[in-house]
C-alpha cells in the first residue's frame, strides 16, 4: 500500500503531459507517485494535434512505434477563409519528413493516446499510481509536501509524502494555485462550442470534406472545421454574448451549424461541449518543492493546435533537470531555469494563436499585413510555425540556432535520438575523440554525453551554424557549438558550471 510512502516525485495528473513526464523520469530510477482524480481514462476526444517535435519526444520515451500506429500525419496544412470562402491566410504544410525525423503535423483520438502513454508507465517498477483519488489539500515545507486526497468510491482521505510534487493537473490545478494565483493575461477570452462527430461509413457528403483544417473568418459566426480522421470531424463554433447557451446544446441547433456540410444521415454527435478559450500564463511554475507543466502552467486559444504539444515541451524540458536533482548532480536552482525557458518560449505560440484567433473573429485583411508574411500566390499570405529560442537559462547565450530545438538526423539508417534516448549528445566533426584529455573523459562520463562523429549530412547541417562541434540536451535543445578541441572544454567547463551542484 502507497499510503504515507514517501516518494521522489508525485505527479498530480495523468493526462498526456503528467503521461509523459512520468514516462520521462522512470527510467532514472526515481521513485514516482501518480495521482489522478479519474479512474479511468476520459472517453472522449480533447486535444487532437501535434507536431513533429512532439512525436521526437515520443521517440525519446519509446512509444513513437505504437503511437505513429494511432496518429494520422497530415500534409494539407491550415486555410483561413473570409465569409465568401476565399482564402485570406495558409499555414504550409509538408508532405515530407520534418527536421525532427517525423512528419510535421499528426492527428489522433485522445483516449487512444493517453492509453499508449499509460501502458507504457507499466515497463517501470518504480512508478506507482492512485486513480480514483482527487487532491484535495498540499501542505509544502523546504524539502517536501504532504498531499491529502480524497478517495471518490469510499471518501476515504489519505496522506502522501513527496519530495517533489508536478503539477499536471489542468486549468484549475490546485498546485498551480498553491504556487501562485497571479497570471499574465493577453485579452483573449471567448467561449466556443466544440462538436464532435462520427463519420458514417456511407456518408458521400463526408467524402466530398477537405482533410485540412478550416477557419472560417467570419464576424456573423466564426467557426473552425477539423479533420480528425476518415471517421471522425470536429467543429469549434465561436458563441456570441446573447446566445442562448441552453439551446446552443440541443441537437436541432447543433445539426442547424453543421448543415451546410453535414447532417444526421452523415455523421452521429460524439459530443457537444462549452469551452472558454484563454490566452494566459502563470506568473510563477514554482515554489520550494513544487512545479507545474502544462494547462496548469500556460493556456492558449486553440487555433494553432499547440496547446498540448506546450505541454509535452514542458515535461521533456522539466523532466531532466528534476532527474539530475533528485540524483544529487545539480542544485534546485536548476529549476528556475525551466521556467524561464518556457515561459519566453510558450509565450510565442499564445501570441501567434491569439493573432490568429483576432483573424478568425474580424477577416480583416489589414491583420494579415500585420501580423504575416505574405509569399503565396494571388496575394495570399503564408505563414510556418514559429521556432523561437529558449528563455535565459541552460545554454551558451548567442545568435540563433543557439537555444533553439535542432534537427533529428538519420544516423547509419536509424534516427538520430535513438543512439542516445533523453541524453546530452556531442556531434562533431573535428576528430575530437582522440584528442580528449582525461578531465574533459570525466566531464562526458558525469553528464552522460554521447559522443557522435558527423556522417555527411551532420557534416553538412554543423557547417550552416559555422560550427565543428555541437551540443544538443537530453530535450533536443542546442546548448553551445565549438571549434575545436580547447573550445570543446569550455564548453564542457561550462556546462558542468550551469548544472553541476553549487
Amino acid at each position: 500500500m502507497d499510503e504515507n510512502r514517501s516518494f521522489d516525485v508525485i505527479i498530480i495528473g495523468l493526462g498526456p503531459v503528467g503521461a509523459v513526464v512520468a514516462n520521462l523520469l522512470a527510467p532514472f530510477n526515481i521513485s514516482i507517485l501518480i495521482i489522478e482524480k479519474n479512474k479511468m481514462i476520459h472517453p472522449t476526444p480533447r486535444a487532437i494535434h501535434f507536431d513533429g517535435e512532439v512525436m521526437r519526444i515520443f521517440q525519446n520515451i519509446g512509444l513513437s512505434s505504437y503511437i505513429k500506429k494511432i496518429a494520422r500525419p497530415s500534409f494539407q496544412g491550415m486555410h483561413f477563409v473570409d465569409k465568401n470562402n476565399k482564402t485570406l491566410l495558409v499555414r504550409k504544410a509538408n508532405k515530407d519528413i520534418g527536421d525532427q525525423g517525423w512528419y510535421n503535423n499528426w492527428y489522433f483520438f485522445q483516449p487512444e493516446l493517453e492509453k499508449i502513454l499509460r501502458n507504457g508507465l507499466n515497463r517501470f517498477n518504480n512508478v506507482s499510481f492512485r486513480l480514483g483519488e482527487n487532491l484535495i489539500k498540499i501542505k509544502d515545507f523546504k524539502n517536501n509536501c504532504i498531499l491529502t486526497t480524497n478517495c471518490a468510491v469510499s471518501n476515504k482521505k489519505k496522506s502522501y509524502f513527496g519530495k517533489w510534487i508536478i503539477g499536471c493537473d489542468g486549468t484549475k490545478s490546485l498546485v498551480s494555485n498553491k504556487i501562485s494565483k497571479k497570471v499574465t493575461d493577453f485579452g483573449f477570452d471567448e467561449k466556443w462550442l466544440v462538436i464532435d462527430l462520427n463519420i458514417k461509413k456511407n456518408s458521400v457528403r463526408a467524402k466530398k470534406l477537405p482533410n485540412y483544417t478550416v477557419q472560417h473568418c467570419n464576424p456573423i459566426r466564426p467557426m473552425t472545421r477539423c479533420c480528425i480522421s476518415s471517421s471522425k470531424r470536429r467543429w469549434e463554433i465561436k458563441i456570441h454574448p446573447n446566445d442562448d447557451l441552453k439551446k446552443i446544446l440541443q441537437k436541432n441547433f447543433l445539426w442547424s451549424i453543421l448543415s451546410p456540410w453535414l447532417t444526421p444521415d452523415d455523421a452521429e454527435i460524439e459530443r457537444a461541449q462549452i469551452y472558454t478559450f484563454h490566452s494566459i500564463i502563470k506568473n510563477k511554475w514554482r515554489k520550494n518543492n513544487m512545479v507545474i507543466a502544462g494547462d496548469s502552467a500556460h493556456q492558449s486559444p486553440p487555433f494553432l493546435g499547440q496547446g498540448l504539444c506546450a505541454g509535452i515541451r514542458d515535461a521533456s524540458s522539466l523532466a531532466w533537470r528534476l532527474a539530475r536533482i533528485i540524483n544529487g548532480r545539480a542544485d534546485d536552482t536548476l529549476l528556475d531555469s525551466y521556467t524561464n525557458e518556457r515561459k519566453k518560449h510558450v509565450l510565442e505560440f499564445i501570441k501567434l494563436a491569439t493573432r490568429c484567433g483576432e483573424l478568425i473573429n474580424t477577416g480583416k485583411k489589414s491583420l494579415i499585413n500585420k501580423y504575416f508574411n505574405s509569399s503565396l500566390k494571388e496575394n495570399n499570405a503564408s505563414f510556418n510555425y514559429p521556432k523561437p529560442q529558449l528563455g535565459k537559462g541552460v545554454w551558451e547565450y548567442g545568435k540563433i540556432p543557439l537555444g533553439q530545438i535542432t534537427p533529428q538526423f538519420f544516423f547509419r539508417k536509424r534516427l538520430l535520438d535513438d543512439k542516445a534516448i533523453y541524453k546530452f549528445i556531442l556531434l562533431e566533426n573535428c576528430n575530437l575523440k582522440n584528442n580528449l584529455q582525461n578531465q574533459d573523459k570525466k566531464l562526458l562520463k558525469e553528464f552522460e554525453i554521447i559522443i557522435i562523429s558527423a556522417n555527411k549530412e551532420i557534416k553538412s547541417w554543423l557547417k550552416t551554424i559555422n560550427a565543428h562541434v555541437a551540443l544538443i540536451r537530453p530535450d533536443r535543445y542546442l546548448y553551445g557549438v565549438a571549434n575545436n578541441y580547447s573550445e570543446t572544454t569550455k564548453l564542457l567547463n561550462s556546462l558542468r558550471y550551469k548544472l553541476g551542484p553549487k
